[in-house]
């Protein structure tokens, strides 16, 4: 199937759909864009030049700062090693129209063996990226973690690149839609079920829109019925339906999923509620899950000691240090009243509140940031 037209005016009506806003001259446009919804803002730039409009030299600077970076971005993932599985990023810009650019804050990749995680960091150090935080949560019996690397450009004054390899495919809240830990094979469902995901980090965007409208709009009817089952199988039917909602009101034209959409909606908060009622019968672990997914809980999260946050379910936030033990496997050791992780690429602190005391350090130095 053919997706659907993607130009300025498209670009422009879903602006004002997400943030509410009227504008009536490129200029209110690019305003709105960069203080509501800065990761549109390439793909406008571009829609206009692809459109003739002449952009001054400050816009034609920065849409081919933005061209160079998904250049570098494909450029790196063509020469990784036994390529991991890619997530959103690079699939989402194939299906862009030629010319129109997508933002990219970082490449997100799928690295389900743990060994193979571990391989692939070392490598990118190797290459000249450097740590910068890891994750870690423990879920179904296992620890998950995620490792994000980043590297400067050559313009000072360029954003970092970004790099994230994990172990966990997709992250809920934890508590009513748990987390994931494998993707499937089909790059359409795969790819829908990485957005709806995204929608408990945060609320839906121009992009996502976009990005969904060129997703299911060029997909065919055998594709929408996979995606219909594994949103079905992942519960996940009242973040689709938002998104639905979206595009429905959007200037795209882009298929539904196929099915009774409001019992699915029922039955997928109905069997999240028979998650919470279970998970009550360990209030600890729902109790700290869920002040740590409102932030003004921060200050109680960090009454637990890392160890025990770790069982409750929480994510652990890693800062990495200087020094230590490197360790064939991950490994976590307690001493001087931190919890540490020793890893094959080194060592970090874990901690679960906002800060890291230096005291905790012990006068090692941090090599990454929070």
């Amino acid at each position: 199937m053919t997706g659907p037209e993607v130009g300025a005016e498209q670009l422009v009506a879903t602006l004002e759909l997400i943030t509410g806003e009227e504008m009536e001259t490129p200029g209110e446009v690019l305003h709105v864009a960069r203080r509501e919804q800065p990761s549109l803002v390439a793909t406008l730039l571009s829609a206009w030049e692809s459109e003739g409009r002449r952009l001054s030299p400050a816009l034609a600077h920065e849409l081919e700062q933005q061209r160079g970076r998904m250049a570098f971005y494909r450029g790196q993932w063509a020469r990784l090693p036994a390529r991991p599985v890619s997530l959103k990023g690079l699939e989402f810009a194939d299906r862009y129209p030629g010319g129109l650019v997508r933002y990219m804050n970082d490449l997100d990749l799928w690295v389900p063996d743990r060994d193979r995680l571990w391989a692939l960091t070392g490598w990118l150090l190797g290459e000249g990226w450097s740590m910068h935080t890891a994750t870690f949560v423990r879920f179904g019996g296992d620890m998950e973690m995620i490792v994000s690397l980043r590297r400067l450009p050559d313009d000072p004054y360029g954003l970092p690149y970004g790099i994230e390899l994990s172990t966990v495919a997709y992250l809920g809240d934890g508590i009513g839609a748990p987390h994931r830990a494998d993707a499937p094979a089909d790059p359409v469902v795969k790819n829908l079920l990485a957005l709806l995901y995204e929608r408990f980090e945060q609320r839906y965007r121009a992009r996502d829109v976009v990005d969904a409208a060129l997703l299911l709009g060029g997909a065919g009817g055998a594709a929408l019925a996979r995606c219909a089952e594994a949103v079905g199988r992942a519960e996940l039917w009242p973040e689709y339906a938002e998104l639905a909602r979206l595009l429905r009101h959007s200037p795209f034209e882009a298929p539904e999923l196929p099915g009774d959409r409001r019992a699915q909606v029922r039955q997928s908060r109905a069997r999240r509620r028979v998650r919470m009622l279970r998970a009550l019968r360990r209030p600890v672990r729902l109790a700290a899950t869920t002040l740590q997914l409102r932030r003004p809980g921060a200050a109680v999260l960090e009454r637990l000691s890392p160890r025990a946050a770790l069982g409750a379910g929480l994510i652990l936030f890693a800062l990495p240090v200087e020094g230590g033990e490197r360790t064939d496997a991950l490994t976590l050791r307690e001493y001087g009243g931190a919890l540490w992780a020793h890893t094959p690429v080194g060592r970090f602190i874990l901690v679960h509140g906002t800060e890291v005391d230096e005291a905790l350090l012990a006068g090692a130095e941090p090599v990454g940031a929070l």
